[in-house]
C-alpha cells in the first residue's frame, strides 16, 4: 500500500510539473513578485530614477514550498538620476522552476527621460534592453515509462533527448509614469500631503522567439498599468497601490495598500485573476511587514517581508510563498555631478521630507 501511494504521489507530482512546463512554453509568462510597489523598474521602464538619488534594491521569492523542487525568483536593481533630466538603471534577475528543469536568467539596461519636471509634476518616458538566457535539464525529467508500480523510478526512458538545452534572445520594453504632488493649503487639518503616481508599460515589444527547439514560440507581449499613493494624514502615511497585469490570455490584478508609521509598515493585498473582483477568481491574499531604518542623514535602508497565501485550488499544495526585499535609498545624488543642463537653477520635483524612503 505505501509503495502504491508513492506511486500514485509521484504521478501527481509529474503532473504538477508538466502542467507547470506548458504553462511556461505555451502562456509565457513572467516571474512575478508580490511587492511589485517596491520593484518598480521590473514592472515599467518609465520608473526609473522618478525618485531623486540612487536606489539600490534586492528581491528574493520562493514560491510553493511545500511542493519538492525549487521555485525561486530573485532580482537585484540599481537605478540613478544621471544628470537633471535623464535617468540610467540596470537590473538583473534568476528565475528557477523546479530541480533544475527550467533555469531563466536575464540583465535589463535603463533608461528615462523626464519630458516635464515641475515643482508638483513629473511625466517620464523610459526604455529597457536586455539578454535573456533559458537553460533546461532534461535529465531532471520523469518520464511515465520509467515509472515501475511498485518499485517506483527504475527504467530507462524512450524518450530522446534534444540536442538543444539552452535559448538566448534579446528583449525591450517601454513604459511611461507620471507624478502629482499635492499639499494641503489648509491649516488645522489631519490631511497634510500625497504623492500620487500611475503608469504603464509594454514589454517583449519584438516578441522574440523563446522556444528551445523551433522558432513557433513567440514570446507574447505583456502589458501592465500601475498606480499607487502616499496619503499623509496626522503623522500615518496611507499607501493604496494598485497592478494590472495582462500576458496572452492570462490576466491579473492586484490592490489593497499599507500603512506606515515610522519606523514601521504592514500591508495587505489581494490579488485576482481579473480587474472585476468576482469572489470566484480571487488567487492569493498577501499580508507583509516592514521597517524603515535611517542608516544616516542621506540614506535609508528598506526591509520588508510579504506572505503570500494561496486562495486558489492550489492552496492545499502550495499553501504560500514568502518574499523578503531589502532597498538602500541614497538621496540627492547623481552619476554625472559635474554635468548639468540648462535648467539646473529651475525649482525641481522633489519628494517632501515625509516621504523619504516610500517615493
Amino acid at each position: 500500500m505505501i509503495m502504491k501511494r508513492n506511486f500514485s504521489n509521484a504521478i501527481r507530482f509529474i503532473c504538477l510539473i508538466l502542467a507547470i512546463g506548458q504553462g511556461f512554453s505555451a502562456s509565457a509568462q513572467d516571474p512575478n513578485f508580490s511587492q511589485f510597489y517596491n520593484n518598480p523598474i521590473y514592472y515599467n521602464p518609465g520608473m526609473t530614477a522618478i525618485g531623486n538619488g540612487f536606489t539600490l534594491r534586492s528581491h528574493a521569492r520562493s514560491l510553493w514550498t511545500p511542493v519538492p523542487g525549487k521555485f525561486d525568483t530573485y532580482s537585484v536593481s540599481f537605478e540613478a538620476e544621471a544628470i537633471n533630466k535623464v535617468g540610467l538603471g540596470v537590473l538583473a534577475y534568476s528565475d528557477v522552476a523546479g530541480e533544475g528543469l527550467l533555469r531563466t536568467t536575464g540583465g535589463n539596461l535603463y533608461y528615462s527621460y523626464r519630458a516635464v519636471d515641475t515643482r508638483n509634476f513629473i511625466f517620464q518616458v523610459g526604455f529597457s534592453g536586455g539578454v535573456i538566457n533559458k537553460y533546461v535539464d532534461w535529465t531532471k525529467f520523469t518520464f511515465s515509462d520509467q515509472l515501475d508500480e511498485v518499485f517506483g523510478k527504475i527504467n530507462n526512458s524512450a524518450f530522446i533527448q534534444p540536442n538543444f538545452n539552452t535559448t538566448t534572445y534579446a528583449d525591450f520594453g517601454s513604459g511611461f509614469a507620471l507624478r502629482f504632488n499635492n499639499k494641503s493649503r489648509k491649516s488645522g487639518t489631519s490631511y497634510k500631503r500625497s504623492i500620487v503616481t500611475v503608469g504603464g508599460a509594454v514589454h517583449h515589444l519584438t516578441r522574440p522567439n523563446d522556444a528551445f527547439i523551433g522558432d513557433r514560440e513567440k514570446l507574447p507581449m505583456k502589458f501592465t498599468f500601475h498606480g499607487n499613493a502616499n496619503l499623509l494624514i496626522q503623522k500615518i502615511i496611507y499607501s493604496p497601490a494598485f497592478i494590472f497585469e495582462r500576458q496572452n490570455q492570462f490576466q491579473t490584478f492586484t490592490i489593497g495598500g499599507s500603512i506606515i508609521n515610522k519606523p514601521f509598515s504592514a500591508g495587505f493585498w489581494l490579488r485576482n485573476r481579473t480587474f472585476l473582483m468576482s469572489g470566484k477568481s480571487y488567487d492569493s491574499f498577501i499580508a507583509t511587514l516592514g521597517i524603515n531604518v535611517p542608516v544616516n542623514r542621506a540614506t535609508n535602508l528598506r526591509v520588508t517581508y510579504a506572505f503570500d497565501m494561496t486562495l486558489s485550488r492550489l492552496r492545499t499544495a502550495s499553501i504560500g510563498s514568502h518574499e523578503l526585499s531589502l532597498i538602500l535609498d541614497f538621496d540627492n545624488q547623481k552619476l554625472f555631478k559635474g554635468i548639468q543642463t540648462k535648467n539646473r537653477n529651475k525649482r525641481r520635483f522633489k519628494c517632501p521630507t515625509d516621504f523619504k524612503g516610500y517615493d
